[in-house]
């Protein structure tokens, strides 16, 4: 079984124009999210052994703050510079090409490269991963290049506004 967490960054802040895309840091409201959703995550689901992230600020400080929400041990984030405003099928080579002893996978990137990417495994799509939010997928598969539609067996999506009316 390989399971797969498909995270977009948090809120990020665009008061500072002069700063190049991918220096935009979070906003207070992304920060809060993004620990949100990291404590939610390990409250209902297996923490990931690794989580992968596009070298963007915003996307590198959401998964830090999701392993702090966790309580999890930030050592298992690995920055992957292609990553950076991938498409779905960039981002779907870099899982397949995982280690298999991985078993619980996270990667943290972008719009709309992640929820394209949540679209090609599943059957009903998500209209639109929002920032901090997450689809869980569980595949049954011995190793991720046999992750595929027709071997996902679970998925959830989670969002930190649906969080918030509870």
């Amino acid at each position: 079984m390989k399971e797969l967490f498909l995270i977009r960054h948090a809120k990020s802040d665009w008061e500072k124009m002069d700063l190049k895309d991918i220096d935009r840091p979070l906003k207070s409201r992304g920060i809060r999210d993004a620990l949100m959703m990291g404590a939610f995550l390990a409250e209902h689901f297996p923490r990931p052994g690794l989580m992968l992230t596009s070298p963007a600020c915003r996307a590198f400080h959401t998964a830090v703050l999701f392993c702090r929400g966790m309580q999890g041990d930030c050592e298992t984030i690995a920055v992957r510079e292609p990553l950076y405003l991938a498409s779905y099928k960039e981002m779907l080579e870099i899982i397949r090409n995982t280690s298999p002893g991985v078993d619980v996978l996270a990667v943290v990137a972008h719009n709309p490269g992640i929820t394209d990417l949540a679209n090609f495994f599943l059957e009903e799509p998500v209209h639109n991963i929002p920032t901090s939010g997450f689809v869980h997928m569980a595949f049954e598969a011995d190793e991720w290049k046999e992750v595929k539609a027709d071997t996902l067996v679970q998925r959830a999506f989670h969002f930190p506004k649906e969080l918030l009316k509870e």
